[in-house]
C-alpha cells in the first residue's frame, strides 16, 4: 500500500474515532445530564403543576362537602322532620349545579333515606351492599372520606364520593352529605396531565391501592402487585415526597410521588427512561451525519494537499531545477518502462547526447547567468523539437540525453541534424552569445540488448567523435 494511502487510512481512523468518542461522551454526559433534570427538576415541577390543579379539580369538591356537613340548613332540615323534601332537592340541585358536581347527595340517619338532586332516591339498608358506604361512614372517627362506587341515580356510572358526616348540635351523627364526582370526567382530566406533560399519572391510598390512573396507562390495582415496585413501594407510602426509579417489562422507569393529605391520596408522576434518550438521539444522529461530511471534506483536502505537496516534491526529486526537464534520477527510472515495452515489441530505440560545444567559454566570457540562459533557451528548443513520445533529460553540466522510442538510427541521426539546425540558428541564443552557438551529438541504437549504461556508452562514443571531428555535427557510436 502506497504511503499516500495509509496516510488518508490513518488520518480517517484518527477523525472518525476522535468524533465517535467524542459523541459517546458526549451523549452519555448529555444522558446524564437530562436524567438529572427529569429527576430533579421536571417530574417535581409536573407534580406541583398537577398538585395545583389537584387542589381545583379534587380538593374543592371536597371543600364544599364540608361546606356541606356543616351547614345549619341541612342540620335543621334534618331535625325538624325532613318534611319539605322540595327545599332539601333544590338545595342539593343548587350546589350540584354551581359547583359542577356529577351529583350531590344527602342520607338521613333518623329515616335512612337517600336525597339527591333529582329528589328523594331510596332508603339505605345494612343488607344491600351498595350502602355499604353510608354505614362505613356512620362508624369511622373522621368526619370525610374519598370512595368509588356506581352512582344508582346516574345509571350506576363510576363515581368519586367525597363522603361528609352531618352532626347535630350536640355532636349525635344525624346523616351525611357530599359531592359525586364523575370517574370518566377525572380520568379525562389525568389523560390531559399525560398529554401535556407526557407522563403517566396516577393516583394511590395511603395503603397502595390504585385508585385513579389514565385510562391507557396499565397499572396494576395495588402497588404490591406492580413488577418492579416492591422494594420501593414502603417508601413510597411513607415518604411525604419522594423520587423513584425501578425496572418494568425490561424498562427503566422514573417516579416522583408528593403526598396529598387533604384527600389521603398520593400523586404518582411516571416517566419511561427511554424517552429521555429519545430526546438525545437526534442530536447523536446529527453528530454522526456532521461527522461523516466532516471526515468526507478533511480527507478531500487532505488529498489535495498530498497531491500537491507530492507534486512539488517529485518536482524537486525528479526535475532540473534550472531547465524544469527531468533529471538523471528520473530518465533512468521512465527508462526502465519504456525498456520494457521495447524489449516485447522488438522495436528499435535509440539515444541522443547533447553536448553544448565551448559551454566553458560561455560562462567565462559572459558569466553564469548567461549560461544558465543558455541551458534554459536549449532545453526549450529540445523540447520543442522532439515528439511527445520523446523523452528529453538534462544528464549533466551542458550534456542532454534524448531518448527516442521505436527509432532507428537513421531516423535519430535526422533528429539530430535538426536540433543541431535548430540551435546553430535561434536568434535567442545569438542574442546571448554573440558569435553564435553549436551542439555535438552522439547516437546510438539497441534493438535485443536494451541496456541504459551501454546505450549511453554507445552514444557518448559517437559524441566523442564529433568533437574530434571538429563539433558542430551528430556522429553515431
Amino acid at each position: 500500500m502506497k504511503f499516500k494511502q495509509q496516510m488518508l487510512l490513518v488520518v480517517s481512523f484518527l477523525i472518525v474515532t476522535g468524533f465517535t468518542v467524542t459523541a459517546a461522551v458526549s451523549f452519555f454526559i448529555s444522558r446524564e445530564a437530562a436524567l438529572d433534570v427529569v429527576v430533579k427538576h421536571e417530574l417535581p415541577l409536573t407534580s406541583d403543576n398537577i398538585y395545583a390543579e389537584v387542589q381545583r379539580d379534587l380538593i374543592l369538591p371536597r371543600t364544599v362537602s364540608s361546606f356541606m356537613g356543616n351547614d345549619t340548613f341541612l342540620q335543621d332540615w334534618i331535625l325538624d322532620g325532613e318534611h319539605d323534601t322540595e327545599a332539601v332537592t333544590r338545595y342539593l340541585k343548587g350546589i350540584k349545579d354551581k359547583y359542577g358536581a356529577f351529583t350531590a347527595f344527602m342520607v338521613s340517619e333518623n329515616t335512612r333515606n337517600y336525597y339527591h338532586a333529582g329528589g328523594w332516591l331510596k332508603q339505605v339498608s345494612k343488607t344491600d351492599p351498595r350502602d355499604e358506604w353510608y354505614f362505613r361512614v356512620r362508624l369511622m372517627d373522621e368526619e370525610s372520606e374519598l370512595n368509588i362506587d356506581p352512582d344508582m341515580a346516574n345509571r350506576d356510572a363510576l363515581t368519586i364520593f367525597i363522603n361528609y358526616k352531618i352532626h347535630a348540635p350536640d355532636g349525635t351523627f344525624i346523616g351525611a352529605t357530599g359531592l359525586g364526582l364523575n370517574l370518566a370526567s377525572i380520568k379525562q382530566i389525568l389523560s390531559d396531565y399525560r398529554e401535556r406533560y407526557s407522563n403517566n399519572v396516577y393516583f394511590v391510598t395511603q395503603r397502595g391501592h390504585v385508585l385513579l390512573h389514565d385510562e391507557r396507562h396499565e397499572v396494576a390495582q395495588s402497588l404490591h402487585q406492580e413488577p418492579g415496585m416492591t422494594d420501593i413501594v414502603q417508601s413510597i407510602l411513607r415518604d411525604p415526597q419522594g423520587s423513584f426509579s425501578y425496572e418494568r417489562d425490561g424498562k427503566t422507569f422514573l417516579l416522583n410521588t408528593r403526598h396529598i393529605d387533604e384527600l389521603g391520596l398520593i400523586l404518582c408522576v411516571e416517566a419511561e427512561q427511554e424517552r429521555v434518550f429519545d430526546v438525545l438521539r437526534p442530536s447523536l444522529v446529527v453528530t454522526a451525519i456532521v461527522c461523516l461530511l466532516v471526515t468526507g471534506i478533511v480527507l478531500v483536502l487532505l488529498l489535495k494537499v498530498i497531491r500537491h505537496y507530492q507534486a512539488e516534491l517529485e518536482s524537486i526529486a525528479w526535475r532540473d531545477p534550472l531547465t524544469s526537464l527531468i533529471n538523471r534520477r528520473a530518465f533512468v527510472d521512465r527508462y526502465k518502462g519504456i525498456r520494457n515495452q521495447h524489449e516485447r515489441s522488438g522495436a528499435p530505440l535509440s539515444l541522443l547526447i547533447v553536448d553544448i560545444d565551448h559551454f566553458k567559454e560561455v560562462n567565462d566570457r559572459y558569466g553564469h547567468n548567461a549560461g544558465d540562459e543558455v541551458l534554459k533557451r536549449v532545453s526549450d528548443l529540445l523540447s520543442d523539437i522532439l515528439r511527445p513520445s520523446d523523452l528529453v533529460s538534462r544528464w549533466g553540466g551542458d550534456e542532454f540525453l534524448l531518448l527516442l522510442p521505436q527509432t532507428d538510427l537513421a531516423s535519430a541521426s535526422e533528429i539530430a541534424e535538426r536540433i543541431r539546425g535548430c540551435i546553430n540558428g535561434d536568434s535567442s541564443l545569438s542574442d546571448i552569445v554573440k558569435q553564435g552557438l553549436s551542439v555535438s551529438i552522439g547516437a546510438a541504437e539497441q534493438r535485443e540488448d536494451f541496456d541504459l549504461d551501454m546505450h549511453v556508452q554507445q552514444a557518448d562514443s559517437g559524441l566523442y567523435r564529433a568533437k574530434a571531428e571538429g563539433r558542430n555535427r551528430a556522429c553515431s557510436g
